[in-house]
């Protein structure tokens, strides 16, 4: 189960959650994928037959896990793995 970290010095939790919910709206519609999100707790996750995300939002930082089936070929892993991380790595331009 891959984990992403990224750290975003100087941005509140409430910054970047907002900016982690734009990125898995866009990716939960363009995927067909079920998105569930938690304001509160400013968590949210993403899943389709068997392939889930959850992230969570503290200050100056995100943390993504990813569970996968063990059908899924490891290059679709690795390359779902990337997409997220660029994505996360645009944020804050």
């Amino acid at each position: 189960m891959p984990q992403i970290t990224r750290k975003y010095p100087g941005k509140s939790a409430g910054e970047i959650y907002e900016k982690v919910d734009e990125v898995m709206e866009r990716i939960a519609q363009k995927l067909s994928l079920d998105y569930q999100k938690n304001d509160g707790s400013r968590t949210g996750k993403v899943a389709k037959m068997g392939v889930s995300g959850a992230y969570q939002v503290r200050d100056e930082e995100v943390t993504v896990e990813l569970k996968f089936p063990m059908l899924i070929p490891g290059s679709m892993r690795q390359k779902v793995q990337e997409d997220i991380e660029k994505k996360l790595d645009a944020l804050f331009p």
